[in-house]
């Protein structure tokens, strides 16, 4: 279609042209109507908009600035120096066609709406540098998106980005309306979207500080927990868009009702449950996100990576993924190899500096993640290995939170024995094999924890086993659980039939250790002496004198020193016995009395940011000024947390907050008490 005025032609169309049209609101002459009544300057085009109101009308700007704009839409309305107000006349007749004309008149809504969404979206890319303009033609995009779902029945699209406007995105009211009302699943992007943008919720530090990581997380929770995604139930409430228009025509809001589309974003449940997930997620990210705070720009370390939830880490690349191939690559097809531990620590530390705990655990996780397993591992109560050796194993899965009973007990009595048994200096392969592969019987472990003790057993023969630091965890086993101990430890030190001197001398010291007698090993030693041999021929019957061959003498036998060789035999007459372990097991943990169950945690109110047990954790801190680690593990059970784990996050927001920590100390654990004033105020 063309028009010519003032000599100008104009091609396209989208404009209106003619006289005595009223606005929108029937008040005042259409501002984008072009009358070719009215005077044109073509002498003095205004390039410069000086003679153009804040609101701008055909009718009441000037000759020269009607000779500008009539240019600039015979040019193809594409000048991109043209004064933005030109380019809002313009505008201000696409606002009406959308929300006037059309809203009378569907008749030539399918063939009208995609030439002015076209429209519309050129120039956006053409003069969506000025603010006010890409805000104004930006909504009217959302609405022609909204008319193109509801009135043409088109296939909603991707969401739009996730803002904090108030009111929120037409195009995602319309949206999640339109999903509701066709019955469909909200995809999870749409979902992502709504939570993002819903003027009631609030993310915190976590879902803005890691917003990449939230976001993905977000998106693989929802597949969990919604399937294809939730789906809506319609309300009764119909969506209405309240547009507010650049055009002075409306004189005001255009308000645009959609039959038959809910507004689901003012809809509860569906909220809450959407809010739910994304504290959830939120929740998981904490840790990291603390860590992010102190340590802006350690996205790729092995600390940070061991801080996400399973489903983020990267096992391909950053250091996380150089520590899964070294470890990969010295494993390569074996199910244990032992590594210097130096070489261990460097993927965590900088050189010549000790690796912390924390980060040896931040290491353990991420290889437990990737199948491999380490030993000693902190997390089971291992030692932090800064020298000697380090044991990599192939492992289905990690640790579980805390070690059981029965691999508890399996590497105390291993260490023990492990200790006892390398008494005269050696400790052969089969040995090995031999401890562990009985405890493993006899103990009912897991097949996680028989992989794991394996290894720990390779890592107790390959390190200078002492028998010293095991005091703390005997003490509190009175004694008759401790003669227990020790007639087991006898016995593996007689499974050969010969006990040395250095065996001898190991346990006294044990027995020492255990605080019983030294003379009590003696009633405890089996009978390992060997009848003297015959010192002359043993008669069998009377000679007689007849062809033959002489009666051999009997051969001496003699017992020599030499390295451990275990008996099998004599070895399962103490371990092969499953009733006799457990008993012993029993005998070693069980309590005098069942230790009484925790109540649930009370509700409590929130503490800088910590959750509710966490702060439950905190203000049962009031009063005190220091308490062991023992007692640290009661508290942090009554609050159904993970003693190490509830330090670490405690602390984490006591950094936040103050700057300093709030626990110091490993044993006992002092309460730094200005900082827990703040953090209760």
């Amino acid at each position: 279609m063309t028009v010519t005025i003032a000599g100008q032609n104009i091609i396209g169309g989208l404009v209106y042209v003619g006289s005595g049209l009223l606005s929108a609101s029937q008040a005042t002459v259409e501002p984008a109507l072009i009358d070719p009544r009215l005077p044109v300057d073509m002498r003095r085009p205004d390039w410069a908009g000086a003679g153009l109101d804040y609101w701008p009308s055909y009718s009441s700007i000037s000759p020269q600035c009607r000779a500008a704009y009539l240019a600039w839409l015979a040019d193809g309305r594409r000048h991109p120096q043209v004064p933005i107000g030109y380019v809002f006349l313009y505008l201000y007749g696409l606002e009406r066609r959308v929300l006037h004309d059309l809203v009378l008149d569907r008749s030539s809504a399918a063939q009208e709406l995609s030439a002015i969404h076209g429209e519309v979206r050129r120039l956006l890319a053409a003069y969506g540098r000025n603010n006010s303009f890409r805000r104004y033609a930006g909504q009217l995009e959302q609405v022609l998106d909204v008319l193109a779902i509801t009135w043409l029945g088109l296939q909603v699209g991707a969401p739009p980005a996730p803002t904090r406007d108030s009111p929120p995105s037409l195009y995602l009211r319309a949206g999640l309306g339109t999903f509701a009302a066709r019955h469909r699943p909200v995809p999870v992007d749409w979902a992502l979207s709504w939570i993002r943008s819903h003027p009631d919720y609030y993310p915190r530090t976590a879902a803005t500080r890691c917003a990449n990581e939230f976001d993905a997380l977000f998106r693989r929770r929802y597949a969990a927990h919604h399937g294809d995604g939730l789906v809506a139930r319609p309300g009764r409430k119909e969506l209405s868009l309240d547009y507010r228009p650049a055009s002075a025509s409306f004189r005001g809001v255009a308000e645009i009702t959609l039959p038959g589309i809910p507004d689901v974003l003012t809809l509860a449940a569906p909220t809450r449950k959407l809010v739910v997930l994304a504290d959830e997620c939120t929740s998981e990210l904490e840790a990291y996100s603390r860590y992010l705070g102190r340590t802006p720009d350690g996205q790729g370390t092995v600390q940070a990576q061991a801080l996400l939830p399973p489903e983020l880490v990267d096992l391909a690349s950053g250091s996380a993924g150089r520590a899964v191939a070294w470890a990969r690559q010295r494993l390569g097809v074996d199910e244990v190899v032992l590594v210097a531990a130096e070489e261990f620590a460097a993927l965590i530390s900088s050189p010549g500096a000790k690796p912390t705990k924390k980060d040896t655990i931040a290491l353990t996780t991420l290889l437990g993640q990737a199948g491999i397993g380490v030993e000693p591992d902190p997390r089971l109560g291992g030692p932090v290995p800064v020298s000697g050796s380090v044991v990599l194993f192939a492992a289905s899965g990690g640790p579980t939170a805390a070690a059981s009973d029965a691999y508890q007990a399996a590497t105390l009595l291993l260490h023990l024995a492990a200790a006892l048994s390398a008494a005269d200096g050696e400790t052969s392969e089969a040995e090995q094999r031999h401890l562990s592969d009985h405890l493993q019987r006899a103990l009912h472990l897991t097949p996680e924890e028989r992989r794991r003790l394996h290894a720990h057993l390779r890592w107790l023969t390959a390190t200078q086993v002492k028998i010293s630091g095991l005091t703390r965890r005997i003490e509190g086993i009175d004694e008759n659980q401790r003669v227990a101990i020790a007639e087991f430890l006898t016995g593996v030190a007689a499974a050969d039939g010969h006990i040395s001197a250095s065996e001898i001398k190991t346990l006294s010291r044990i027995y020492r250790l255990l605080a019983l007698p030294p003379d009590l090993i003696k009633s405890m030693l089996p009978d390992t002496r060997v009848p003297p041999p015959a010192s002359d021929p043993v008669t069998v019957r009377p000679a007689e004198p007849e062809r033959g061959y002489a009666i051999p003498r009997t051969p001496f036998i003699s017992v020599e020193p030499s390295s451990v060789r275990l008996d099998q035999a004599v070895i399962a007459a103490k371990l092969a016995e499953t009733a006799r372990v457990d008993a012993l097991l029993g005998l070693i943990f069980a309590d005098e009395e069942p230790a009484p169950a925790h109540a649930p945690p009370p509700v409590t109110d929130p503490v800088a940011g910590l959750d509710g047990r966490h702060s439950g954790l905190v203000r049962a801190l009031a009063g005190v000024e220091q308490l062991s680690r023992a007692q640290f593990e009661e508290l942090a059970a009554r609050w159904s947390l993970l003693p190490d784990g509830a330090l670490d996050q405690v602390n984490e927001a006591a950094y936040d907050l103050t700057g300093d920590p709030l626990l110091e100390g490993d044993d006992p654990i002092w309460v730094v008490r200005h900082v827990l004033g703040e953090m209760l105020t």
